[in-house]
C-alpha cells in the first residue's frame, strides 16, 4: 500500500466546542485560586506586606499573594513570615501551583496542537475517501463485516469504522483501517467520515433503537448511499426499512434458525455456513439481466447453465425459485444463484 493511501488510524472528534473547553479550564483555575485564598485568609497574620508594613493584611492582599504565588511571579512585596505560613506555602501551594500550570499547558495542547493535528488528519481523510464503505459499530458483527469486505477485495484505506468506545476503535485501528471514535448517530461524526460521498454504510450497533437513529441521520445526509442495517429483533426489521435501510439483516434470528435446524440436521448447518463464507467452496452470487436478455427464461442464459438459481429480485420484490422458473426476464432483474468460488473467480479473471 503506498504511503499516501495508508489508513490514518484512530481519529477523535472534539466532544465540545473550544470555547466551552476553555471556559471549563478557566473556571477550574479560578476555583483553585479562590479556595487557596480563603485558606490563606484564615492564616493572614502569617503574611507581611513589605510595601505597607503598618497596614493590616486585607482579603485583596491575600488574593493578590495567591495569584502571584500560584503563577510563580512572586514579586516579594507580600511574603510569609511565620513558620506555619511558610510550611503552607511550600507543602500546599506547590502541588496546587503544578496543577494550575498543568491546566494552562493542557489547554494549550488540546486547543491548539491537538485540535490542529486532528483537524488536519480529518481533512486529509475526507479528501482521500470516495465511494467508500463506512461500518457503524465494531463489535462481533462489525468485525465480521470488515473481514467480509476485505475478502471481497475492498481496500483498507477506503473503509472507515465509527465506534463509540475506545476499545472498539482501537481494535479497528489494529485491523489497519481508519477508525473514528464517536457517535455514529450525530451529523458531525458522519460528516467527518464523509458520508456524503460514501458508497455503502453498514450499521451494526449494540441496540436496534440506536440503529434506527443512525439510519435516519444517514438518510438525511445522503439519500443515495446504499444503507445496510442489522436488527437484533425480528419485529424491528420493518422499522429499519422505514428508517431508510435498503437491506436489513437479522443475525440473531438467522442464527437461531440455524441452531434449530441443527437439532435434526447435523450437516445442513455446516453447509449453510459455508455458503455465507466468501473465498472457498460454494457461494451465493447474483447476476443482473441486461436489455438484450429481456424476454428470455433464466435457463436460456449460457452462463447460468449447470448452476442452481435460487430466485430473483425484480425491483423491491423477491421472487422465489418456484415462481420464477417460467417467468420471462426483464432488464434490471437480479438473479441469485449458487456457484463455486473457483468458477466465479475464473469468470471474473476472464471477464
Amino acid at each position: 500500500m503506498p504511503p499516501s493511501s495508508r489508513p490514518l488510524g484512530l481519529l477523535r472528534l472534539p466532544e465540545q466546542s473550544p470555547s466551552r473547553a476553555l471556559f471549563n479550564r478557566i473556571a477550574l483555575a479560578i476555583a483553585l485560586i479562590v479556595a487557596v485564598s480563603l485558606g490563606l485568609w484564615l492564616d493572614r497574620d502569617g503574611l507581611r506586606d513589605n510595601i505597607h508594613p503598618d497596614r493590616p493584611i486585607r482579603f485583596v492582599d491575600v488574593f493578590y499573594f495567591t495569584v502571584v504565588s500560584l503563577t510563580t511571579v512572586g514579586y516579594g512585596d507580600i511574603v510569609p513570615t511565620t513558620g506555619f505560613a511558610r510550611f503552607i506555602n511550600a507543602v500546599v501551594l506547590t502541588p496546587i501551583r503544578l496543577i494550575v500550570w498543568a491546566i494552562f499547558l493542557g489547554t494549550a495542547y488540546e486547543l491548539v496542537l491537538l485540535r490542529t493535528r486532528e483537524g488536519f488528519r480529518l481533512k486529509k481523510m475526507r479528501k482521500s475517501l470516495q465511494n467508500h464503505s463506512i461500518i457503524c459499530g465494531f463489535g462481533v458483527k462489525g468485525q465480521a463485516i470488515l473481514s467480509e469486505l476485505l475478502a471481497h477485495g475492498h481496500e483498507r484505506d477506503q473503509i472507515v469504522v465509527i465506534e463509540p468506545s475506545e476499545e472498539g476503535a482501537a481494535a479497528a485501528t489494529s485491523a489497519r483501517v481508519t477508525a473514528l471514535c464517536g457517535d455514529a448517530s450525530t451529523e458531525a461524526t458522519l460528516h467527518a467520515a464523509n458520508v456524503e460521498a460514501a458508497g455503502h454504510v453498514l450499521v451494526a450497533p449494540h441496540s436496534d433503537d440506536q440503529c434506527v437513529l443512525i439510519c435516519l441521520t444517514i438518510r438525511a445526509l445522503n439519500a443515495d448511499v446504499r444503507l445496510i442495517a442489522s436488527a437484533r429483533e425480528e419485529e424491528n426489521v420493518k422499522l429499519l426499512y422505514r428508517a431508510g435501510a435498503d437491506v436489513v439483516v437479522a443475525p440473531a434470528v438467522s442464527g437461531g434458525r440455524l441452531m434449530g435446524a441443527a437439532v435434526r440436521q447435523s450437516a445442513v448447518t455446516r453447509f449453510l455456513q459455508d455458503l455465507m463464507t466468501f473465498g472457498s467452496g460454494l457461494q451465493v452470487a447474483e447476476r443482473a439481466v441486461v436489455a438484450p436478455e429481456a424476454g428470455k427464461l433464466w435457463a436460456e442464459l449460457p452462463d447460468l447453465r449447470g448452476k442452481m438459481v435460487l430466485g430473483m429480485m425484480r425491483g423491491e420484490t423477491q421472487i422465489l425459485f418456484s415462481d420464477c422458473r417460467e417467468m420471462p426476464l426483464e432488464s434490471g432483474d437480479l438473479l441469485v444463484y449458487l456457484a463455486s468460488y473457483e468458477d466465479e473467480a475464473k469468470s471474473a479473471s476472464e471477464g
